[in-house]
């Protein structure tokens, strides 16, 4: 208990010395029940509970805090949902059959959602695409106008999912493998991935070439320096080694507009010639790594890719492989580069 201020005390009729007490209690809040602790001003004379704002919204604030943690969003993250939707609070709140109103008292941090808006406001956090069940329901109540931008808008939040999803397979097909001797030690780097192909593709070289590169760099690397640069695995595939997942890998890449995937008719068999769409970023590399990165496309830059894919072919890494099987780090002892 501490000492306060002298204060008037309506029961004693007169001001009084208060004190603070910390008791426990249970407030319900919002249809949910806490327990807590919290701190009231008192009458030093006959106990009685004293108004002080101070301490009556630090006991808000908790409940609050409490809330958040149990129930919903915190006030950021409520903002960032129709953000993310480059929306009006207008569009946004019409929508989802709101008040604009009550978009302003939420995104103000001045109301707490209720439970049944909460509960939208988590099913359009996990997923985005959501909202586009609600417009559905309600599209009737918009012009055509109105109509054409929120399908503009919903389509990009959509593209950006997709994209997000491949990333993350990518990182989740990669990971079980980091720090293994599969991926040279090395956790899953994507932005060193991305830079790789950007920094190979930048004048463009056709996918056997480039699948090649990125196992010769990410092998000499671990052959110096007993660390890959990427943390990505590479299999054993007809052609030559190629990193686990490559379609996928590139897929992605073309998808999110890193790179450009296209296609050629070479005698009887179709060429696939890949150009970086994004500028390569050097940074991201150590200077070692970017050493080892020009060291790789200078020694090869004469080759094409039938010419790479049979000097690939005399590494013990891939005559000691089985098809489709992971190619242990451990061989780059042997890599025919130094």
């Amino acid at each position: 208990m501490v000492k306060t201020k002298i204060q008037y005390c309506d029961v004693c009729d007169k001001d009084v010395e208060t004190i603070i007490v910390e008791r426990p209690t249970k407030y319900t809040f919002k249809g949910e029940t806490f327990d807590l602790t919290e701190r009231v001003l008192q009458c030093k004379t006959c106990n009685e509970d004293l108004y002080n704002e101070t301490l009556d919204n630090e006991t808000m604030n908790m409940l609050v805090k409490l809330y958040t943690e149990r129930v919903g969003l915190p006030l950021d993250e409520i903002k960032n949902i129709r953000n993310q939707y480059g929306l009006s609070m207008d569009l946004f709140s019409r929508i989802l059959g709101w008040s604009k109103s009550t978009i302003v008292r939420y995104e103000s941090g001045k109301y707490i959602p209720d439970s049944s808006h909460m509960n939208i406001y988590l099913q359009l956090n996990k997923n985005p695409e959501k909202l586009d069940d609600f417009f559905k329901q309600r599209m009737y109540k918009f012009n055509d106008k109105e109509q054409e931008k929120i399908k503009s808008k919903l389509s990009c939040v959509e593209q950006r999912e997709v994209e997000q999803s491949l990333l993350d397979t990518i990182q989740m097909n990669y990971k079980i493998h980091e720090k293994t001797i599969d991926s040279g030690y090395s956790p899953f780097n994507i932005e060193k991935l991305i830079n790789m192909v950007l920094y190979f593709a930048q004048l463009g070289v056709q996918k056997t070439k480039l699948m090649k590169l990125l196992f010769y760099s990410d092998f000499l690397n671990f052959k110096q320096n007993t660390l890959s640069i990427t943390g990505m695995p590479y299999v054993r595939f007809k052609f030559g080694p190629v990193p686990k997942d490559y379609e996928l890998l590139l897929s992605t890449l073309e998808k999110n507009k890193l790179i450009k995937i296209q296609y050629e008719m070479q005698g009887n068999y179709v060429a696939n010639q890949i150009k970086s769409l994004e500028n390569f970023n050097e940074s991201i590399f150590d200077e070692h790594e970017f050493e080892i990165l020009q060291k790789v496309d200078k020694f090869f830059i004469d080759y094409g890719s039938g010419d790479i894919s049979d000097f690939s072919h005399e590494e013990n890494a891939w005559k000691e492989t089985d098809e489709l099987q992971i190619i242990s780090y451990d061989h780059a002892e042997t890599l025919l580069i130094d």
